[in-house]
């Protein structure tokens, strides 16, 4: 739902609520950006619960250069046979409140009109060490979920996935391509800005129903 569309009337988001209860939702969550969107939610019964920094690349830089200690790892397109391992290693790099199912997962592939999901493999037995979703809309490009298992931080695996979708990102011809981060998530903010994303000076805060 369009921000615009609430602000205006905020009765809105409670009548959408009561709809997603009648289908078996129980938790709802509102971003909002700018103290008027901030401001009509929380005079509305919401509470803030996380913020996100904002950050976007232009296409028109250079790819980041891949470390070596990567190379190993082979990145393939992700399928159903794939679900399982990819929950295991998202719920392995994020907390209860952003961990994925597989129905969020798949809500994000099909969030924007195209998109590209990899995963990234390493050994003989094609142990699942990382995935990547990128997609495209609208003449731009968004990581929508990266994620590497904890086992195999710090070998240049996010690069490699980051990299592999800005390539595609530019094939497509997209202007920028933007990724939203936890503000508390230091190592993956100095990362995007190490690969040359750029912080932007408004964020995004996630709200919820205050508890009643």
């Amino acid at each position: 739902m369009p921000p615009q569309v609430w602000v205006r009337n905020p009765e809105i988001l409670m009548r959408a609520m009561a709809v997603g209860r009648e289908m078996g939702y129980s938790r709802f969550l509102v971003q909002a950006t700018g103290v008027t969107q901030k401001a009509v939610l929380l005079d509305s019964g919401f509470q803030e619960v996380d913020r996100l920094h904002v950050l976007f690349r232009r296409s028109t830089l250079n790819l980041p250069k891949v470390p070596e200690s990567a190379g190993s790892a082979r990145l393939q397109r992700a399928s159903s046979l794939h679900v399982d391992e990819v929950i295991r290693v998202d719920n392995a790099c994020f907390e209860p409140f952003w961990a994925m199912n597989p129905l969020a997962l798949s809500e994000a592939v099909a969030a924007t009109p195209r998109s590209r999901f990899r995963v990234m493999t390493v050994g003989d037995s094609d142990v699942l060490a990382g995935y990547a979703i990128f997609g495209l809309g609208g003449g731009e490009g968004y990581l929508q979920r990266i994620a590497v298992d904890p086992h195999w931080q710090g070998r240049g695996f996010a690069t490699r996935l980051i990299v592999d979708g800005l390539r595609w990102a530019k094939r497509w011809r997209t202007r920028r391509v933007g990724v939203n981060t936890q503000q508390r998530n230091e190592n993956a903010l100095r990362l995007y800005l190490k690969l040359g994303f750029e912080l932007q000076a408004e964020g995004i805060s996630i709200f919820e129903p205050a508890p009643s």
